[in-house]
């Protein structure tokens, strides 16, 4: 009779909250870089697996039943649900409801649920993916372990029985229960040291599912269920959301391999749906008869995942997960859109699904480009620069996911600094001679490119060019009578290449 109470409360809950706030799994916030998912029991009736895969549902945690004094109580719909989350290409778990808290009673619970995962043959063949949660809240618990902290460390050590006993099974142990719980009666940390994972349940009802959950014990939840009341098509779920791909892809048993699967894609406006084929050992299998493929996170940046549905005899036989990374699109180019004597400034168009960008430099020593600082923003100024020289740089788009990096293809951008003006001091004739006198350069400088012409907007003209910096006057021959006019720059030569810097003000000759 509670278990009915506590199901029609719960139901109650979920129809008030949202009948005023009509929230449904979809409408969830997500973080693109998380992994959203649902758990589901008979009271979930049936259920369309397409149905919750399209709107996001990501993994499962599938209800075998549960357990207490008299034994396991199977749920209606575990065999039902476990293959038809398979078939539709969503990760699942099992949870049980446990009634019971003896060391005995746990080991016996354990191999209750291990005979129905086993009982589902080829559905559940990779068990070192399955991930198998103790489910602990019931008052029957509750009314032993308020006995004191002798009963609480006995039930510790019995939830720690019944996960190792599940791990010696192959699969992944995990231990659900409520904030309060976590907080009064078991211990986070002694799970965490035996290697058993913390589904951890609190529930506001609008949370922030952008950020990790940190727990009572200032850890991450490796799954947290958030609420218990959102929607999809109307029927009511527990919502979770988990940081890490929910399954060990390194214990799948299956022996098919692909071809034509590239490593690396870039996101583009449409889905990313990449070709490939696939073979069980050089047979070639067709896809609609004897496999079909549900493709996750693939309009998401970072790995991305195909799950291979195989069939035999038009029968479920095995799933095969293939991953390939989708980076961000490409930089359009990069704009030197600014250069001083000592500085330039980069800019370029922002890249969706890229918040940051890495900015390298030319290094002239070794040959090699070097990271010299990474941007959030879509522009970038390097400061510093010698003056009159050319600069080699490059960007890229970065994404981080899980705690990796994603790029998009580099853009080069080559631009020479300004070169600063030099000063003419003076311009004296005497006959058919005149000199002309500057303030020599040090910084930078190979020699001076000096322009004398009567024509005061130089259309036609005389140059004299020095190789030496250190020479700072210069002689020039002249025509008695004529008005000359003179100006003056200077030059350096990286690379070869001669860079000038603008021409000095104009000085006027008079003969």
């Amino acid at each position: 009779m509670k278990r009915i109470i506590a199901i029609i409360s719960a139901a109650i809950l979920c129809l008030s909250t949202f009948s005023a706030n009509a929230a449904t799994f979809k409408s969830i916030k997500k973080n693109p870089d998380f992994y959203y998912g649902v758990d589901v029991s008979v009271w979930n009736d049936e259920l369309n697996w397409n149905t919750l895969r399209n709107v996001g549902v990501e993994f499962a945690y599938i209800r075998v039943g549960y357990y207490d004094s008299k034994g396991g109580h199977l749920d209606h719909r575990f065999k039902e649900n476990v293959k038809k989350c398979v078939e539709s290409g969503i990760e699942f778990g099992i949870y049980v409801y446990s009634y019971v808290y003896k060391y005995s009673d746990n080991i016996k619970l354990a191999k209750w649920v291990n005979k129905q995962i086993e009982s589902l043959g080829n559905y559940t063949r990779d068990k070192g993916t399955i991930q198998v949660a103790y489910d602990i809240e019931d008052q029957v618990q509750h009314r032993y372990l308020r006995i004191g902290s002798a009963a609480r460390k006995y039930v510790q050590k019995s939830v720690v029985k019944f996960c190792n006993k599940i791990k010696s099974y192959g699969y992944v142990p995990v231990v659900y229960s409520s904030e309060s719980w976590f907080y009064d009666y078991l211990s986070i940390d002694n799970f965490r040291e035996n290697g058993i994972r913390i589904w951890y349940a609190q529930w506001p009802y609008y949370p922030d599912t952008s950020k990790k959950k940190i727990m009572i014990n200032k850890t991450v939840a490796d799954v947290w269920q958030f609420s218990s009341s959102y929607t999809i098509n109307g029927t009511c779920f527990d919502s979770n959301v988990t940081y890490d791909d929910f399954y060990n892809y390194d214990n799948e048993t299956s022996t098919l391999t692909v071809e034509g699967l590239d490593d690396t894609y870039v996101l583009t406006k449409s889905s990313i749906v990449p070709q490939f084929s696939v073979y069980d050992g050089d047979t070639l299998l067709k896809e609609g008869e004897d496999y079909k493929l549900v493709y996750f996170r693939n309009e998401r940046l970072g790995r991305a995942k195909i799950k291979i549905i195989r069939y035999k005899n038009s029968q479920y036989y095995e799933t095969k997960t293939v991953f390939f990374i989708i980076t961000p699109n490409d930089l359009k180019s990069v704009k030197a859109s600014k250069v001083g004597y000592d500085e330039i400034k980069l800019s370029w168009n922002a890249v969706k699904g890229a918040p940051s960008y890495e900015i390298y430099e030319y290094d002239n020593t070794d040959g090699s480009y070097e990271l010299i600082d990474t941007v959030d923003t879509n522009s970038y100024t390097d400061y510093f620069l010698d003056e009159g020289t050319e600069y080699k740089l490059k960007v890229r788009p970065v994404h981080e996911a899980q705690g990796k990096n994603y790029y998009g293809k580099f853009k080069k951008v080559t631009a020479t600094t300004k070169y600063k003006k030099i000063k003419l001091l003076s311009a004296t004739a005497e006959d058919n001679l005149a000199e002309v006198k500057w303030k020599e350069r040090s910084d930078n400088c190979i020699g001076y490119q000096l322009q004398y012409s009567v024509h005061s907007d130089f259309r036609e003209y005389e140059k004299l060019t020095i190789n030496d910096p250190a020479i700072n006057s210069a002689q020039l021959d002249i025509e008695p009578g004529e008005t000359y006019y003179t100006r003056i720059r200077s030059f350096n030569k990286p690379e070869e290449k001669k860079i000038y810097s603008l021409y000095s003000k104009v000085l006027t000759i008079e003969n």
